[in-house]
């Protein structure tokens, strides 16, 4: 390594190696929130609504995921990844959906859970409270300053 690096004191040594995780996991959750935001938005604006079923439903040890089948506005039966249905769902229950209809991609959700908006502002708080940490280890660093 670089012997500037091993002059520097170990506690100053560990709030850089913190200020850079910090920075890593705020971008990090500032990008999840990008993407949930922006599926958020599509369903919000070009989202359509209708009656789905649940025709499988798997159940992990962290979480479960449930497929809907439901008919389009083409008239195609689609299936799909529901992502904020509700993990209580058994096959063969009816549930109100929204998909875009031009991108499945993304999965479609539970009409009244609204789950890629709440994903989004929870992690834009995790970002915040991620950044508010990082400005706080970056004032104990030049709080910390050796003197010259």
């Amino acid at each position: 390594m670089d012997e500037g690096w091993e002059q520097l004191h170990p506690r100053r040594r560990n709030l850089i190696g913190a200020l850079i995780a910090l920075a890593v996991g705020a971008t990090f959750m500032c990008c999840t929130a990008l993407y949930n935001g922006t599926t958020a938005i599509g369903l919000a604006n070009r989202g359509l609504t209708t009656d789905a079923t649940v025709v499988q439903v798997d159940r992990f040890q962290r979480g479960t995921k449930v497929t809907v089948e439901f008919t389009a506005q083409s008239g195609d039966t689609l299936s799909a990844e529901c992502t904020s249905c509700s993990p209580n769902l058994d096959e063969g229950d009816r549930v109100r959906i929204r998909y875009n209809p031009d991108d499945l991609a993304p999965g479609v959700e539970d009409a009244e859970n609204h789950g890629a908006r709440r994903v989004a502002v929870f992690t834009l708080v995790a970002a915040a409270v991620l950044l508010s940490a990082a400005g706080f280890v970056g004032w104990r660093l030049s709080r910390d300053r050796p003197p010259v």
